[in-house]
This record gives C-alpha cells, sequence and structure tokens, in this order.
C-alpha cells in the first residue's frame, strides 16, 4: 500500500483527501497533516464543482446545510456581466453570436442568456433534463461558506479512510496543499505574472448575480507542478487570483490528474507537469481579460483576442478551464467587437434574423418571469 501525505488545511487539503481517498477506496493510504485553522467568509464556485460533488457522494442537501450554499447565475466584473449556461443555440452549426452580429447587435447579447435574464428579475430554478425546455440551457455555479465547506470536505475524507496526523511521516507521494506557504514545493524559480495581473478579484456581494471587487495577490507559479515525490496543488503551484471560482476549479482539475496519474512515475510526472501548466495558463489568460492589463498579452490569449476581433471565432486550447460562452461574454465586456461573422449566418436573411433574435428574446423572458423569486 503505497502512503500519500497532504500538508496543508482547509479547502486545499481536504478536497485533496477526499478525492484521493474516496477514489483509491483503500488502496493508498492518505494521511493529512493539518497545518493552519481553516479559511473564513464566503467563496465562489463554478458549475463545474458540481461533477466533484457527485464523485464525493454530497447531495444539493447536504451542501446547502453544511456550507449554507446559495446559486449564482451570472458574474460581475466592473460594468460586464458574464452569465453561465448557454446564451442563444446554435443553428446549423453556427454559433448564435454570429446571428447576433449578422442581426445588428439589437441589444446586450445577455438579453438571449436565460440565465442573464433571470439572474437580474431575482429568480431562479433547476437547470431542466429536458432538452426541449428553456430551462435545458441553464447552468448555475455557488457560493459557498469556506469554513463550512472544508470542514464538509474534511468529514467526507475521514469517512471514505484518509486519516488526520500530528507530524509528517514518511510517505511514497506528498502534496502540498498549504497555499502560498509552499511547506513543500521550492518557492523559486518563479514565473511571475504581475505585470498582467497586478490584482486579483474577491467575492464582494454575494447573490444570483456575483459581483468581483480587486484584491491584491501575487500572481505567477513555480517552476513545476511536481518534481520527484512532491506535488503542489491549487495556490501552492500558482495563483491568478480567481477568487472568481476558477482558483477552486484548478484546485479540482490538479487532483483529478493525481487521481488519473496514480500511481506516479518519471512519465507521469512529466504529463502531469504538461497538463497542470496548460490549465493554469488557460486560467491566467481569462483572468487577463477580465480584469488585466491587455496592453501586451500573452501570445496564446493574443491570439483568441485577433481571432475573436477577426471573425468572431473563439480559439480553444487543450485544458480550457471556461467554455466558449464565457470567452464571449469576456470579449465583449472589454469592449472586443467582431469586425465580421461567419457568413453562413446570412443564409438566413436580416430580416428573418432579426425576427428570430426577438422571438428568441421574448420567449426568455417569459420563461424567466415564470421562475420563482429567491
Amino acid at each position: 500500500m503505497k502512503r500519500v501525505l497532504i500538508v496543508g488545511a482547509g479547502i486545499d487539503a481536504w478536497m485533496t483527501a477526499a478525492a484521493l481517498a474516496t477514489a483509491t477506496k483503500g488502496l493508498a493510504e492518505v494521511v493529512v497533516a493539518e497545518t493552519s485553522p481553516p479559511p473564513a467568509g464566503r467563496i465562489a464556485a463554478l458549475p463545474s464543482l458540481q461533477g466533484l460533488h457527485a464523485r464525493l457522494g454530497i447531495s444539493d442537501e447536504v451542501l446547502a446545510q453544511a456550507t449554507n450554499a446559495r446559486p449564482r447565475l451570472a458574474a460581475r466584473y466592473g460594468d460586464g456581466l458574464e452569465p453561465f449556461g448557454e446564451t442563444g443555440v446554435a443553428i446549423d452549426g453556427v454559433a448564435f453570436h454570429h446571428y447576433w452580429l449578422a442581426g445588428g447587435r439589437p441589444g446586450p447579447l445577455t438579453d438571449w442568456s436565460l440565465a442573464a435574464q433571470a439572474a437580474v428579475r431575482g429568480r431562479f430554478a433547476p437547470p431542466s433534463p429536458d432538452p426541449r425546455s428553456p430551462l435545458s440551457s441553464l447552468s448555475h455555479g455557488l457560493t459557498l461558506d469556506a469554513a463550512g465547506y472544508a470542514a464538509l470536505l474534511k468529514r467526507i475524507a475521514l469517512a471514505a479512510g484518509a486519516k488526520r496526523v500530528e507530524d509528517r511521516p514518511d510517505a511514497d507521494l506528498k502534496v502540498d496543499a498549504s497555499g502560498d506557504q509552499r511547506l513543500l514545493a521550492p518557492q523559486e524559480p518563479w514565473t511571475d505574472w504581475s505585470a498582467w495581473l497586478p490584482t486579483g478579484v474577491a467575492l464582494a456581494q454575494d447573490g444570483l448575480i456575483s459581483t468581483f471587487a480587486p484584491t491584491p495577490v501575487r500572481t505567477g507559479h513555480i517552476a513545476e507542478a511536481m518534481t520527484g515525490d512532491t506535488v503542489a496543488v491549487g495556490a501552492a503551484y500558482g495563483a491568478i487570483g480567481a477568487g472568481d471560482g476558477g482558483d477552486l476549479h484548478l484546485l479540482q482539475g490538479d487532483v483529478s490528474r493525481l487521481i488519473a496519474l496514480f500511481p506516479t512515475g518519471p512519465a507521469a510526472v512529466a504529463e502531469y507537469n504538461r497538463l497542470a501548466e496548460a490549465a493554469l495558463e488557460r486560467a491566467r489568460d481569462m483572468a487577463i481579460l477580465r480584469w488585466g492589463d491587455l496592453s501586451d498579452p500573452p501570445q496564446t490569449l493574443a491570439r483568441k483576442i485577433e481571432q475573436f476581433e477577426s471573425r468572431g471565432r473563439v480559439v480553444t486550447y487543450d485544458d480550457e478551464t471556461w467554455p466558449e460562452s464565457a470567452w464571449i461574454h469576456a470579449m465583449l465586456a472589454r469592449g472586443i467587437i467582431p469586425t465580421r461573422w461567419d457568413p453562413l449566418a446570412d443564409r438566413v436573411g436580416a430580416e428573418r434574423t432579426r425576427e428570430m433574435l426577438s422571438r428568441m428574446k421574448a420567449m426568455l423572458e417569459q420563461t424567466a418571469e415564470g421562475m420563482p423569486r429567491v
């Protein structure tokens, strides 16, 4: 049996322990050396966190009771509103925003998002599994009590067989989940991103529309996530200051990769590092687009911006943290408007396109009005 030592506290440590102990089912001895008190305040989470909760057996009812979980349908950065879920519908393989462009942009793109329409009305309903229902286009994130969430993950980890220890025993794999303390992982050399991201964002207003405000943070990452028998996860590897849930998503991805490549070896170490760096850089690019300096962006983001501005195309890379719709809304929020659209969108004709947009908007407004108030 291999022993896995996790050094850290709070969400980073106990999410890692819960996922590893649940996945290995006794094939690994998972021990946690706690280092500091749990976090405080409320945090934001993306829709993707629901997948982890399903694997850990966390129901919506348990989550609500332990963390006072509340749904959120959209996020606001400055004046820009970014809803979750789908915006409009693709027609004959052409993304909806091309029809919106071809129709002369008759209102903010968020007018064709059910999540946005419901959020501004203070209304919410669970997504529908029926693809014929407008509610099937909904997706939602969460806001959670951080201490309650850490305690819930700890209970699940211990129930799955993980153990809390006072010291740091020898282990086959050591996991640094200590955040910016980096108690196990080497802190240098450090790749600094402060020129692009001098600040991060933190949850400032909790509701169906979560508002985020700037917060000081050191952005960048250590040279490699995994070296030898030690791996850094979450903020111990890198930080982009994404208190909008992007940080939790990256942590979840780190843990998923660790499980997929367990037990580790030279080939697994190289692959883990490649995937971890790619995921962090994709999340970094979105953070720069949302609240960073766009005067000289990284090449990967510069290409995204160029392609979107030129023809409305969203370039995607491996290990994207965010779906295409999120990139579209973020681009528009920063004033990046395509100068052209997919010519296939012109097959419908300008007048029919405007009529279609009008009918779809009215249907979404009616659906949103019929949702319960929260």
